[in-house]
């Protein structure tokens, strides 16, 4: 088990995986997803999508929504892959990049980037398709000697193999953010919207390609700077509606999904302790309140839960009840604007109002008590 400067003293890499998983509502164990799960459907597919798209196909249908993580193996190095599915709220792509945010931070990766685009529905990739077929018959200059048999038929996998290979000709190509029909639009501003609200810095990269059949909607990819100094693509992932469909049929409901590459072996569980603290939100700006106060938590060493994929105030109370939790947080409308939270013992009942920079010394004291 190798530990790490930051976290908790002398906490593994693996316990902190668990402590951000759990906070982040990555709650069950992990799926365990095996080697010939990872095959390539495709020369273009890289193994994160593979492996995101098999957790995909490994989730149970469920009512309402769900979330679930899984753990793979590269070679010598491990790929951890987290889901969420049953939702369109944008949130749900914001929970994903914000867990793998987190465990690459804790990893050691540095100056984190967060790159952002789309492929839209059905209707915008027959246009983007219609567009590439047009720029590859005016500009066959462009096109490499090995892929100018492919163009005529299938345009899009010509696209993808020059994005992979960094082909000079690439930067001429049409981007397939310019040809989104007005949902597809719509659905990628109320995503930018929101990681804006959360603190989510991100950029638009026109360039991320998508799998046909596997991905559609959204594209993210996390980049950083690894211990050698070397810039990688540590994450990718978007929505995998398409997978969904292929795996459960026509009336599945959307899915999003991110996976991370890490070196070495990495042995994750979910997590031990129960939450010391369980936070509950009324609304949506106690919504995005409660989730910028998570990376608070569990930074300070604190177990957490939410639900923020809850809406009703009954469910969440209920299910921080269940999770034993010695303390549930509520953060309403008006604590959301004035930064404090609603503490309520489970045991006792009793409650107070504290300003969201005390909670988390107050419930680790209370938790050991």
């Amino acid at each position: 088990m190798r530990s790490i400067e930051k976290g908790k003293q002398n906490e593994s890499l693996e316990q902190s995986i668990a402590r951000i998983a759990y906070a982040y509502g990555f709650t069950t164990q992990p799926a365990a997803i095996p080697r010939r799960a990872l095959v390539a459907t495709s020369a273009t597919t890289d193994q994160k999508t593979t492996a995101s798209s098999a957790l995909v196909n490994l989730a149970q249908s469920g009512k309402g929504p769900t979330q679930s993580w899984g753990v793979s193996r590269k070679g010598t190095g491990t790929l951890l892959s987290f889901g969420i599915f049953s939702t369109r709220h944008a949130i749900a792509p914001a929970i994903v990049i914000k867990t793998a945010l987190s465990i690459v931070d804790v990893a050691g990766f540095t100056d984190l980037s967060v790159l952002v685009s789309s492929v839209g529905d059905a209707e915008s990739r027959k246009r983007f398709t219609r567009e590439l077929g047009n720029f590859f018959k005016k500009h066959p200059e462009a096109i490499p000697e090995d892929l100018k048999q492919v163009t005529p038929h299938d345009p899009d996998s010509a696209y993808r193999t020059m994005i992979m290979r960094n082909d000079p000709g690439a930067e001429q190509m049409p981007r397939s953010i310019d040809y989104l029909s007005e949902n597809s639009r719509k659905t990628m501003l109320s995503t930018l919207s929101l990681f804006e609200s959360v603190g989510i810095a991100y950029s638009i990269q026109s360039r991320l390609i998508a799998e046909p059949g596997i991905e559609s909607e959204l594209l993210f990819a996390i980049e950083g700077t690894n211990k050698k100094g070397e810039r990688v693509r540590v994450a990718s992932g978007g929505r995998y509606d398409e997978c969904a469909k292929r795996a459960r049929g026509t009336q599945a409901e959307p899915a999003v999904a991110i996976s991370l590459e890490m070196q070495g072996r990495v042995d994750v569980d979910s997590l031990d302790d129960e939450p010391a603290c369980f936070i509950v939100h009324v609304g949506d700006a106690a919504k995005l309140r409660s989730f910028a106060l998570l990376e608070a938590l569990w930074r300070a060493q604190v177990a957490v839960g939410q639900a923020l994929m809850l809406d009703s105030l009954r469910d969440q109370v209920q299910k921080g009840t269940d999770s034993g939790s010695k303390y549930i947080a509520i953060i309403g409308q008006r604590e959301a604007l004035d930064h404090t939270a609603i503490v309520r013992s489970v045991v006792t009942q009793a409650q107070m109002t504290l300003p969201l920079e005390k909670l988390a010394q107050y419930v680790s004291r209370g938790h050991r008590s």
